[in-house]
């Protein structure tokens, strides 16, 4: 692809991203995304909602009622937006994020970040193969470029306080009864993130040039991460960088615990079994115990220090994804 250059553009180009519409505002990342966008300041933002949601959306943010089988009221909300940011549950009708990516296009909508957070599909054929839930956000990226919008990919590994608290099936913790699964020897790292993290990670997307003024404007600029995804993390940890972190901040040690070691490759066949009977809690043990393969094909390097991104404390993190258990 051809660099291109703001001085280049035609008159009445604008440099920058000043309308941004997000979908899933009040979801788990939908909602850091939208707290960190609105404490920059900088951007106008708008939520698509559904007619009849009970949903509150914080202070600063504007609504737009949309019926996702009608795609005349999601152009209506997306015109005049340049950013399109897509957050969905996974239990979403498959079809919704193609039909948010056509209306955006018809829009005259610039830029789509879809939903795509999580794990490092992008780099690995083999992720995307053993676990094919990949394969909707990789074909939604094509479906992107493929109608001429700009994609911004946000890769950001497991979401660690939500990983840490939700269920067993996924960290391999089970913090009430004080049990552990270890995949292998569990010291394999991961690149994680927090919601903070993605938050951070996507208000300075948003405030950076959409491209470079000319020849010489080396700062970074979202035309950086048209062809490639934005990779990011809080920090690399292991199973046992959790544990230990977790005796930390509770103040208790291994004998504590029930730990138990089960090969990766084991479980990621467990899981897949589950799932085949259908429960729903096999696909997390597939996805995450795949990505803790020692062979590390999920693994990345962060652009934080392109993005001015700090290293987070394990601990710190740890602490919130303990009292997000409690809530769960």
């Amino acid at each position: 692809m051809v660099q291109e250059y703001a001085k280049k553009q035609p008159e009445g180009f604008v440099n920058s991203i000043r309308k941004v519409a997000i979908v899933g505002a009040t979801g788990n990342i939908g909602k850091a995304l939208t707290e960190h966008i609105l404490q920059a300041g900088q951007h106008e933002l708008t939520a698509l909602t559904r007619a009849g949601s009970n949903s509150v959306l914080p202070k600063g943010v504007k609504t737009a009622v949309v019926d996702y089988n009608d795609e005349e009221t999601l152009v209506s909300a997306l015109t005049g937006h340049d950013f399109l940011i897509i957050t969905l549950a996974v239990q979403a009708p498959p079809d919704t994020q193609s039909k948010l990516i056509k209306a955006a296009a018809k829009a005259g909508v610039t830029h789509v970040m879809p939903n795509a957070y999580g794990l490092n599909f992008y780099d690995s054929e083999s992720i995307r193969r053993d676990i094919p839930v990949t394969l909707g956000a990789y074909h939604s990226i094509a479906e992107v470029n493929s109608l001429g919008l700009k994609c911004i990919i946000l890769i950001v590994g497991f979401w660690y306080e939500y990983s840490l608290a939700t269920t067993e099936a996924m960290f391999g913790f089970d913090l009430k009864n004080h049990k552990v699964t270890m995949f292998d020897d569990g010291k394999k790292a991961i690149p994680v993130s927090t919601w903070d993290q993605c938050g951070r990670a996507v208000a300075i997307l948003l405030s950076l040039k959409k491209l470079p003024e000319d020849e010489s404007d080396k700062s970074a600029t979202l035309s950086r991460f048209h062809e490639k995804p934005v990779f990011i993390s809080s920090f690399n940890v292991s199973q046992r960088d959790i544990l230990d972190s977790v005796n930390r901040v509770t103040g208790v040690s291994d004998a504590d615990w029930e730990i138990k070691y089960q090969p990766a490759k084991d479980r990621y066949e467990e899981g897949a079994k589950d799932l085949s009977e259908s429960n729903m809690l096999g696909f997390y043990k597939m996805m995450f115990s795949r990505v803790f393969y020692a062979s590390g094909e999920a693994d990345f390097e962060p652009d934080n220090k392109i993005l001015g991104l700090s290293e987070e404390k394990l601990d710190e993190a740890t602490a919130k994804g303990l009292e997000l258990a409690k809530e769960t």
